[in-house]
């Protein structure tokens, strides 16, 4: 019973039902040769279906995950700073902790745990900024924010404001890094931007020791990878990642910023 509850929660996912409304209207339109008008429903369904019913998203983000390893224990002792770009919360005005995680919040608890541990005096926050009634709201501030409730806190914590993009996070640390005389940086992002922002870095002079987290494909997650399965709405997040990804990468090496 409880198996066939699950089956028809998955079947009446909206995803799904386009899906199989979309299979039937292109096994209607060939049984009836009609060619001419099966082409492009054929071609929806085909790509509708090997984005979100195979794994063919999470093989692609696996090249782009897996170019890093974790680095070893001794690589990230008696580190300078440890850097933390943005991307893993949102500035909150209704939030009790002032704070909005979202889908890469492994990149501040990674951070925020090493440097609890004492891998690096200093903790930089990067992000963007998210505007609302012509205020511009800084992640990087929210964050700086939210640890100044904390008195205790071993760590010295930086803001770098409101970046832009990668590449003004890597400015804006190079800056600091000249300043303070820093010759080991710790840097945390997502596996899959690890690869854009140690390019990125590199280009603005800082040499860093890459951290990866916040690993999206199923072959870095446990549990098995089905080769076949229902259609899956996550799947479009994968693939925004793993495009978002290749496209910057390519404006990247254009603009000559890695």
């Amino acid at each position: 019973m409880e198996t066939l509850l699950r089956w028809t929660l998955a079947l009446l996912q909206p995803l799904t039902l386009v899906w199989l409304l979309l299979g039937i209207w292109t096994v209607h339109m060939v049984w009836k040769r009609l060619w001419r008008w099966s082409a492009l429903p054929v071609m929806a369904w085909v790509i509708l279906s090997l984005l979100t019913c195979t794994p063919l998203i999470s093989w692609l983000l696996l090249g782009l995950e897996n170019r890093y390893p974790l680095p070893d224990p001794a690589a990230v002792e008696e580190a300078d700073a440890i850097v933390c770009l943005g991307g893993g919360i949102g500035p909150s005005l209704t939030e009790p902790t002032g704070l909005r995680l979202v889908r890469g919040a492994d990149r501040l608890s990674t951070a925020l745990s090493m440097a609890a541990s004492g891998m690096a005096p200093v903790l930089v926050l990067g992000g963007g900024g998210y505007k609302q009634d012509e205020v511009v709201y800084s992640e990087a501030d929210a964050i700086l924010n939210f640890l100044e409730r904390f008195p205790n806190v071993p760590f010295e914590s930086i803001s770098l404001g409101v970046c832009a993009h990668t590449r003004d996070e890597a400015l804006k640390v190079a800056q600091l890094a000249q300043e303070r005389g820093w010759d080991k940086v710790l840097l945390v992002t997502s596996a899959s931007h690890m690869s854009r922002s140690v390019g990125a870095f590199a280009k603005a002079g800082v040499t860093v020791v890459p951290v990866p987290c916040h690993y999206l494909s199923r072959y870095n997650q446990i549990g098995d990878v089905e080769w076949l399965h229902l259609p899956d709405r996550t799947s479009f997040d994968l693939f925004d990642t793993w495009f978002h990804e290749v496209i910057g990468t390519w404006v990247y090496q254009w603009r000559g910023w890695m």
